[in-house]
């Protein structure tokens, strides 16, 4: 950012002049927390980098508290340096220059990221550094942790940290012979693990105060865990369950807000549950969901076949969104779909996404033989993933489908 200075002319007036136009680091002037602010969106090389430009960063470096390590996507080296090899030796010589330079006391970390596609598990060399790096942080109170290293085997130390608030792990080597310590973990994310599930509930039962565990595209088999009644949101996707687990698993969740569900081997679920708020479910294939949510304000239901039944008792619920895959429909489809909208016919406020636009036309027989099914709806959305052709027809279905509408938008 560049400002104009006003600078004495000859004749002793004020004047501005091109000439002295200085070039203002505007971000150097800010106060050392708001600095720090804007490291935490950083990968760590742009701040080091930057530090050859700017005065106040050549130091600030450092001690950010925020630590972010990456593959160097958009940054080019000699032919001669492989790529491969920066990722591993750049946060270690980060390391070795942050301990020289903070003799006295190294500030504590907030957070800890290291994010690469790379995977090291066949180098006992780079292993070893990275327990290193992630050794640094723990002893320095590391709050967040949020590690991607494929099948890289979480360390003690890790398992160890005490300070740990937020923990995240992607396609490591998950094992955990024994519940570790973590009385202060709130977040828990495991995305591809390479785990079972004792290790699983190890270290879920180490966690006596969390608050929101996510789980994805794990290697466990069907899940079998407990956790505490902190837990307020959740969040299962492409993982393996039974309804039966699943719903005394929510059962035992008093103070549970938010629920994910993308599990495909779902077949008919009853959710109990008078704190739930916040409600997702998604499956490719058949399936009946009862749910029994008093407290539930929104609602996500996509399913691919034209088979599925949902059953609603919440009578808080402000919005839904409906999500229908069906690329076939038949006499026998409609009368289904009109079915469930049904079960909604308390709605006030409703998205509908379509692959087809054929899937809302419903035919003259289906409108004879039943009544509307969202007769006290008074917004609805629809949005198709195809090109619509057959647009005033589909109006008129939809008119049909909820004739008391105020607001009807199709895009």
């Amino acid at each position: 950012m560049t400002m104009a200075k006003r600078v004495k002319g000859d004749n002793g007036g004020m004047v501005n002049n091109e000439l002295h136009t200085l070039f203002v680091d505007r971000i150097s002037q800010l106060p050392d927390h708001l600095i720090y602010h804007i490291f935490s969106f950083l990968p760590t090389v742009y701040i080091v980098r930057m530090s050859l430009i700017a005065k106040r960063w050549r130091h600030l470096w450092l001690s950010t508290p925020f630590l972010y390590f990456e593959d160097f996507c958009n940054i080019t080296f000699d032919k001669k340096v492989k790529k491969q090899d920066m990722v591993l030796n750049f946060p270690t010589n980060f390391f070795r220059c942050r301990e020289l330079c903070m003799k006295i006391q190294d500030p504590l970390i907030v957070s800890f990221k290291c994010d690469t596609t790379y995977s090291f598990a066949s180098s006992g060399i780079a292993t070893r550094q990275i327990d290193e790096w992630l050794s640094f942080a723990v002893q320095n109170k590391v709050k967040e942790l949020d590690l991607h290293v494929k099948q890289y085997r979480l360390p003690q130390s890790v398992r160890s940290a005490s300070s740990l608030t937020v923990l995240k792990l992607s396609e490591v080597k998950l094992v955990v012979p024994f519940p570790p310590t973590f009385p202060s973990l709130k977040v828990l994310s495991l995305m591809c693990v390479d785990s079972d599930n004792k290790s699983l509930q190890n270290l879920i039962s180490g966690c006596p105060v969390i608050e929101e565990l996510f789980l994805s595209g794990s290697s466990l088999g069907y899940l079998d865990f407990t956790v505490s009644g902190t837990l307020r949101s959740l969040s299962l996707s492409r993982v393996d369950l039974t309804d039966q687990w699943l719903d005394g698993l929510i059962s035992g969740l008093p103070i549970l807000e938010r629920l994910t569900l993308k599990c495909y081997k779902l077949k008919n679920i009853c959710i109990c549950s008078n704190s739930l708020k916040f409600l997702s479910i998604v499956s490719l294939k058949s399936i009946e969901a009862v749910l029994r949510t008093p407290n539930l304000v929104w609602l996500k239901f996509a399913c691919g076949s034209d088979c599925s039944i949902i059953l609603v008792e919440a009578p808080n619920l402000l919005e839904a969104n409906l999500y229908f895959a069906y690329r076939y429909m038949d006499e026998t489809s409609y009368s289904a779909l009109v079915r469930l909208l049904s079960n909604l016919n308390f709605l006030k406020k409703m998205m509908l996404s379509i692959l087809k636009e054929e899937v809302l036309i419903f035919p003259e027989t289906i409108r004879k033989k039943c009544s509307s099914p969202l007769s006290n709806l008074k917004h609805l959305k629809v949005n198709s993933y195809n090109r619509l052709t057959k647009s005033a027809e589909l109006r008129d279905s939809l008119l049909w489908c909820a004739p008391s509408v105020e607001t009807l938008e199709i895009s």
